[in-house]
């Protein structure tokens, strides 16, 4: 069975009876945990002791099979579970065996439950390749895929939460902890403190514990939970934008003190130029935020796709001609940090002045 969304995995999940097999991908490491940890617990009774077993990286299909095939103490269900397997890089033969192995966890009638889960996109999409091209190689993660669902199993894809979902994810971690806190300022720890939902749960959990109980404000957030470079310098942008010149180099002065690198800054304050100009580029012909992320999947993957959000919101401030003015004092001014040997703090401070000057 190929889940198509996330309710329809709880959903699976609520009933409590698992799959002999399944396959767990997708961007999102936090969900991929917690449903590996949630399989693990209705297989075995709590996930832990004798009957449930681990293993990553270069692990082979005999040993596997030796922990999926081995007597239960309890006399009941085991759960094994293989992270991050290198399908793509792994003879002919092994992978074979763990072909075949996946069929007879299935024909076991759920005495065992076979879990194989990726916690990287980029793992995911290297280790499926399965060699050079040219080799003859097919796409094992997919065909492994394909066989698991062909068995009855699962095929589970952990998206990237939208930014709802991530507000309501900073809501019950919050009122675990006897907290309440607005949707104005769950989007407000999104933007400071990024998208990650793991870092985001780690986050709201902080503020919550340092507020006890009670109504968090801006105050609290901003106290307890760390800004992330680009939120940091996105406000630098929103200061330039809003023609807050005191307020712009009092964020440049925090940057300099917290040790940023100058030229990270640059960079960082460069993209965000370049994401309204194509906001702006793809708004005159008709386009939307679908487009812009499907013309540039590198610069917008799922996870940051709130990007673009930010940049359509902001494209009507700039005129196109201004908009080329500032990218073209950023590109001088990187040229500046990589050619003449300069001060880049005095360069980046130099080029947010510059940016005034741009009407």
């Amino acid at each position: 069975m190929i889940f198509k969304d996330m309710d329809e995995i709880k959903r699976h999940l609520r009933i409590g009876v698992p799959f002999p097999c399944y396959f767990i991908g997708g961007s999102d490491d936090l969900r991929k945990r917690a449903v590996v940890n949630k399989i693990s617990a209705i297989t075995t009774e709590g996930g832990t002791g004798f009957d449930s077993h681990r293993f990553s990286g270069n692990t082979s299909a005999d040993t596997v099979a030796d922990a999926a095939f081995e007597i239960t103490f309890g006399g009941g269900r085991r759960c094994i579970v293989c992270e991050d397997l290198p399908f793509g890089s792994m003879g002919e033969n092994e992978y074979k065996k763990f072909e075949q192995l996946i069929k007879e966890v299935s024909e076991m009638g759920g005495s065992t439950v076979l879990v194989f889960v990726f916690y990287s996109v980029a793992t995911e999409a290297k280790k499926s390749s399965g060699g050079e091209t040219g080799s003859g190689k097919k796409n094992r993660v997919e065909s492994l895929k394909k066989l698991i669902d062909k068995v009855s199993g699962g095929v589970i894809n952990c998206g990237t939460p939208t930014p709802a979902e991530l507000c309501t994810m900073i809501e019950k971690t919050c009122a675990k902890y006897k907290c309440n806190i607005s949707r104005d300022l769950c989007s407000y720890m999104i933007e400071r403190c990024g998208s990650d939902s793991a870092l985001l749960f780690n986050e709201a959990r902080k503020v919550a514990e340092y507020k006890v109980s009670g109504i968090i404000s801006k105050s609290d957030i901003d106290l307890m939970t760390c800004v992330t470079p680009d939120a940091k310098v996105f406000d630098l942008f929103t200061k330039i934008s809003a023609r807050d010149k005191k307020g712009a180099f009092s964020v440049l002065r925090e940057l300099h003190e917290t040790g940023e690198p100058a030229s990270l800054v640059l960079n960082i304050l460069s993209a965000s130029y370049v994401d309204i100009f194509r906001a702006k580029a793809a708004r005159s012909s008709g386009k939307g935020k679908n487009d812009i992320a499907a013309d540039f999947p590198k610069s917008y993957p799922p996870k940051r796709q709130f990007i673009i959000d930010r940049a359509l919101s902001s494209a009507s401030r700039y005129s196109a001609e201004s908009l080329l003015q500032c990218i073209e004092i950023l590109l001088s001014a990187d040229q500046k940090m990589k050619t003449t040997g300069a001060d880049d703090d005095i360069i980046l401070d130099e080029t947010v002045a510059k940016l005034f000057s741009i009407k």
